[in-house]
């Protein structure tokens, strides 16, 4: 998974404005068309999921990385 979509789809789940994280983008917003044409056009259950599809394996990566702080 590419990193653009799922910087994408944490900014806007903690609650920054989807044009300024676009802009925060730069020249690599051309690789979130897909998830940026969800979250302005769809119903709130998809844009929940789309959210959610990019959030998800960064959340499991997370709770990996923790099991071995722990020891």
């Amino acid at each position: 998974m590419s990193w653009q979509p799922a910087f994408l789809a944490t900014s806007v789940a903690i609650g920054e404005p989807l044009d300024d994280a676009l802009a925060a983008l730069g020249d690599e917003a051309s690789h979130v068309a897909a998830i940026e044409r969800v979250l302005r056009t769809g119903s709130r259950e998809a844009r929940a999921r789309a959210i959610a599809h990019y959030l998800a394996p960064i959340v499991v990566e997370l709770e990996v990385m923790e099991a071995t702080w722990r020891g």
